[in-house]
């Protein structure tokens, strides 16, 4: 009965107390977890110049953030009297600490503070949808600032006791690239920032690791009649291979795009060599795309868009038609290993699934061989031609030949 009363209370207050004009959260992580749906959601975005923090914050959850709140929603939670000012200050000391390379925690300000809906996500990609009236969800939203200064090796992520006792889930992104998939903050999780390349940016824990995190990933898929490559690649990283134009640039425009995808092509037509029951046969270039991909897709950007360099992805897909309807062994040899790229996630598809694997210099071959003891194969299927008009006129010949022989019965009974 108290939690019911409280909630009421926060939900009429929220509506006419704050401040602050409210502010959109941007949302567009992408794995299924159910992190996504805590009572609290924590969006992380760092760049040269400042950490800004984007709150989503549930109703049962508002006490932990008592320090940021106006005055008098802070007493109504039957808290004494403290100014907004000390509070904040202990809140950025104390609850909620950014700290760079083990020095000072961060000073952090208010930017934005109001009630609004809560973001609905889908339950596998966490991205946005849209908002359902009947079922609308009140929460706090707080945008918080944090000025950086230098480049630091690392920033340490650290909630007080009291903020410990809130359901927070959250997601990082270092620029334009998700850091991790959506998880659960802990007392201290220690970031480490590639400031050359954010991609490479990383959680210390391995369990905050995102689910892409590799900039390069291979699969086969055997079909019957069929072989096909699909190379992800990060054009970024391919610009240390072959040069695509992308030094120096920020994004990569619209313009430049087919020049690079003929590029790119033309490269791993040569690369990542697959050979099919013992022989080595050249493949055929089917297509090269730029990719938007989330947990369990990959989707064509369509049409083409001004895209990000450090977070960009290209597919690109071989074919290797073979004679018999399936092969009995496919190997691809990866061939391209460098400092950074030392773990490339692959997998073998064919009609019983995938065989995920991992490759690296030392096991650097990813082989299909054919297990399946019922394969479906295509069969020739008779196609009957359409009847010709002698058939046409027949089939109506008999329906007046039907009509007919009817009324001539009827004759006959009524004469009878």
């Amino acid at each position: 009965m108290f939690l019911f009363a409280r909630n009421a209370l926060l939900t009429a207050l929220l509506s006419g107390l704050f401040l602050f004009p409210g502010q959109g959260l941007r949302a567009d992580a992408i794995v299924q977890s159910n992190a996504m749906f805590s009572t609290t959601i924590a969006e992380i975005f760092i760049d040269e110049q400042a950490v800004v923090v984007d709150f989503e914050v549930g109703l049962n959850d508002v006490p932990a953030f008592a320090n940021l709140l106006p005055d008098e929603l802070y007493e109504r939670l039957d808290n004494e009297p403290l100014p907004l000012a000390q509070r904040a200050q202990r809140f950025f000391a104390e609850d909620f600490l950014l700290v760079p390379d083990q020095g000072e925690a961060l000073r952090g300000e208010i930017i934005a503070m109001g009630p609004e809906e809560r973001v609905r996500r889908d339950t596998i990609t966490g991205e946005p949808l849209p908002v359902d009236e009947d079922a609308a969800e009140i929460v706090v939203r707080m945008r918080l600032g944090y000025e950086l200064t230098g480049q630091p090796a690392e920033l340490n992520i650290v909630l007080g006791p009291v903020m410990q006792r809130a359901s927070i889930g959250f997601v990082a992104y270092h620029k334009t690239v998700a850091v991790n998939d959506f998880r659960y903050l802990t007392a201290i999780q220690t970031l480490r920032l590639d400031w050359q390349d954010p991609w490479y940016t990383s959680f210390t824990a391995r369990g905050l690791r995102r689910s892409q995190f590799a900039p390069m990933s291979g699969f086969i898929y055997v079909e019957p009649y069929e072989v096909r490559k699909e190379i992800i690649v990060r054009p970024k990283d391919l610009q240390q291979w072959i040069d695509l134009g992308l030094e120096g640039r920020e994004t990569i425009p619209v313009e430049i795009q087919d020049e690079i995808k003929r590029k790119v092509g033309e490269f791993l037509r040569e690369k990542q060599p697959v050979e099919i029951d013992g022989q080595v046969i050249e493949p055929e270039l089917a297509r090269v795309n730029f990719l938007a991909r989330s947990l369990r897709t990959s989707l064509v950007i369509d049409p083409p868009q001004e895209l990000p360099i450090d977070s960009a992805i290209m597919g690109v897909i071989f074919v290797y038609p073979v004679v018999e309807p399936l092969p009995q062994r496919v190997t691809m040899d990866w061939d391209m290993f460098n400092e950074k790229i030392q773990i490339v996630p692959a997998s073998a598809v064919d009609q019983a699934g995938p065989l995920p694997s991992f490759l690296d210099p030392d096991f650097s071959t990813l082989e299909w061989q054919n297990f399946l003891k019922n394969p479906e194969l295509p069969t020739l299927v008779p196609i009957v031609s359409p009847p010709g008009i002698a058939e046409r006129v027949a089939v109506y010949l008999r329906w007046v030949l039907g009509v007919l022989t009817l009324w001539f019965l009827y004759r006959l009974f009524r004469a009878s």
